[in-house]
């Protein structure tokens, strides 16, 4: 052992002696040094960076089902005020649909003019004979025989949809039902509030459900398999959508992009079926955003290591 430690220092000696090479290895080494430290920098912060991306991801998919578990209850609460009001029951009794059908769009007005909600749509289905507006009525059906109210989103002629229905009952018999319904862009304001964008993209194989008088026109291609509709939402944000790759998207759950950080969860129908996608975002150009946070505080990490790695280095000279 003694030898090998005299053969290394002999080593050391002559190639003191001979200072070109002696700087030369030195520089080479140092060049190798700090390139496997910035290797090593970079992987330790783009492992912080997206574990930070993930947790916003599970925050932002978190507060969208907050929220539409919020939309639920609201329109179940209207629902159930007008399922025990005595004139609906009346008239489904005696099977007056005009009648029924002017009582609730009188309550749809009202509540669309004095409530601060998004703007609802009412519709009824009755036990005994076929309502003029029974679009949903397979569903109601359920409700009827179940006694039990459902929520879900549903795609209507007129597009996506958070759709409530509740049972009406007379002496304990259930003689027919309420359906509740907001457009899915409600939901757009909500995350607005919080400086986020919201977007609904649709599977392209639901469009079949849409009329064409609320498609020409109204939706734009994101990808091969899914549409928008583009009116809806933040015209800069729709534009984001166009750019980034769809699939990439599903697989990672995040993009951290130039202008938007963007994330997403699935949107599941009344049946279980996926019919979308909710697509969340958050400007990356804002100097408050948490994207534009995150970076700069990489960004400055990386730099100091750097700089100490680099000092540490030169002082070996």
């Amino acid at each position: 052992m003694f030898s090998f430690i005299n053969f290394i220092q002999a080593i050391l000696k002559n190639l003191k002696q001979n200072k070109g090479l002696w700087f030369s290895i030195l520089t080479v080494s140092s060049v190798i040094g700090v390139l496997i430290s910035i290797s090593l920098i970079n992987m330790m912060t783009k492992d912080v960076a997206h574990k930070t991306y993930m947790q916003v991801h599970r925050v932002d998919t978190t507060q969208l089902a907050n929220l539409l578990d919020n939309e639920y209850d609201t329109l179940l609460a209207i629902g159930g005020i007008i399922s025990i009001h005595p004139d609906v029951i009346a008239n489904i009794k005696t099977k007056s649909d005009k009648s029924i059908n002017d009582i609730l769009k009188t309550a749809q007005e009202t509540i669309n003019e004095k409530v601060n909600i998004k703007p609802i749509a009412i519709h009824y289905y009755a036990k005994d004979f076929q309502s003029s507006n029974s679009e949903n009525k397979q569903y109601a059906d359920v409700v009827i025989d179940t006694q039990t109210s459902i929520t879900g989103i549903v795609i209507n002629l007129s597009g996506p949809r958070i759709v409530t229905i509740t049972p009406i009952q007379d002496a304990n018999n259930t003689i027919g039902a309420i359906e509740v319904s907001q457009d899915i862009s409600v939901l757009r304001d909500a995350f607005e509030k919080m400086g986020k964008e919201f977007a609904f993209i649709i599977n392209k194989s639901q469009l079949v459900f849409i009329d064409l008088e609320h498609k020409q026109g109204m939706m734009q291609d994101i990808d091969e398999n899914y549409k928008i509709f583009f009116h809806k939402y933040n015209a800069q944000f729709f534009t984001n959508l166009q750019k980034i790759d769809i699939p990439t998207l599903e697989v990672n759950k995040y993009i951290d992009g130039n202008a938007f950080f963007t994330t997403y969860d699935e949107a599941i129908d009344i049946n279980g079926k996926q019919i979308g996608l909710f697509v969340l975002g958050e400007s990356a150009e804002e100097t408050d955003s948490f994207v534009h946070i995150t970076q700069s505080l990489i960004s400055s990490i990386t730099t100091v290591a750097l700089g100490l790695v680099i000092s540490l280095i030169l002082f070996m000279f």
